[in-house]
C-alpha cells in the first residue's frame, strides 16, 4: 500500500474532523480538505513570523514589553521581569515555546493589517489574523484567527526557504507530542522542525521531517474530536507513517 493510501486509511474514520496535506519536494503527494479554514490556534504564529522577517528588521533591536499587556497560556515571558528584549529573542520565544505574550508583542510591533496584507500578497487566502492571542472578548464576538492545511504547510515551506534563521527555533519546538511523538526520543536520524497549535477541541501540527535522504512537509489540522487522545493518536500515527517512509 502506498504512503498516500495508508494516510487516507488512517484519516478515514475521522474525515469530517481532519484536514491535511503532505509535500515531497515540489509535489503534494497526499491531501484531504486542505483548503478548508480551521481556527488557527498557535499555527498563526508562522504568518506573523514570515511577515516580520520579510520586512528585514534589525533582529537585535529592543522590543518594549509595554507594547501589549501580559497574557497567560503557553510561554514563559509573562514570568520574566525584563522591560525590553531583542526582537530575535521575542520571535524565538513565540516559536520554540509558543509564547502568547511574545506573540502579542510582535502583533503590535508589526501590526495586524500588515500580517493580513502579507498573507494576501502571497496568496494564502484561507488564513487571517483577526485578533490577539488569548483575547477571549474578541473570540466570543466571533473574531477568530483562521488557517488551512495548505496555507500552513505553504507558510512553513516559505519560512524555511527564505529565512534560515527560523530553523533552530522550529527544531527546538518544545511541543513534540503530536506528529513526532512516536519516534522523537528514540531516533536521531529524523530532524523535525515543527509548530503546533491547540485550543478547545483543536490540535494541529505543521512540520518538516528531514533525513539525509529526503524530506516531507506536512500539516495536519484537527477540530471537534470528542476524545482528545484520539486526535493525538492520529497525529502520532501519521508522523510514524512519514518516518517509516523516510527510513525505507
Amino acid at each position: 500500500m502506498s504512503l498516500a493510501n495508508r494516510l487516507t486509511t488512517l484519516v478515514a474514520p475521522y474525515e469530517p474532523l481532519v484536514a491535511g496535506c503532505v509535500w515531497q519536494g515540489e509535489q503534494c503527494i497526499w491531501a484531504t480538505r486542505e483548503q478548508v479554514s480551521y481556527p488557527a490556534a498557535s499555527t498563526i504564529k508562522l504568518a506573523i513570523l514570515a511577515t516580520l522577517l520579510d520586512q528585514q528588521p534589525d533582529l537585535d533591536q529592543p522590543i518594549s514589553m509595554t507594547l501589549s499587556p501580559k497574557v497567560g497560556g503557553a510561554g514563559v515571558l509573562q514570568l520574566l521581569h525584563a522591560t525590553t528584549m531583542p526582537l530575535r529573542d521575542v520571535m524565538a520565544l513565540m516559536i520554540s515555546v509558543s509564547d502568547n505574550y511574545a506573540t502579542n508583542l510582535l502583533i503590535e510591533f508589526v501590526t495586524m493589517p500588515a500580517v493580513n496584507q502579507w498573507l494576501a500578497a502571497h496568496h494564502f487566502q484561507q488564513t487571517q489574523l483577526n485578533r490577539l492571542l488569548m483575547d477571549g472578548t474578541a473570540a466570543a464576538a466571533g473574531h477568530e484567527n483562521q488557517i488551512s492545511a495548505a496555507d500552513a504547510v505553504g507558510i512553513l515551506r516559505y519560512l524555511l526557504r527564505e529565512h534560515p534563521v527560523v530553523l533552530p527555533w522550529l527544531l527546538n519546538q518544545q511541543f513534540r507530542y503530536k506528529l513526532p511523538a512516536s519516534f522523537d526520543e528514540t531516533t536521531s536520524t529524523i530532524q523535525v522542525a515543527n509548530k503546533t497549535g491547540e485550543g478547545p477541541l483543536i490540535d494541529h501540527d505543521v512540520a518538516r521531517f528531514k533525513t539525509t535522504s529526503g524530506q516531507f512537509d506536512v500539516a495536519i489540522l484537527t477540530q471537534g474530536f470528542e476524545h482528545r487522545q484520539d486526535a493525538l493518536t492520529l497525529l502520532s500515527s501519521i508522523g510514524a507513517e512519514l518516518a517509516t517512509a523516510l527510513q525505507n
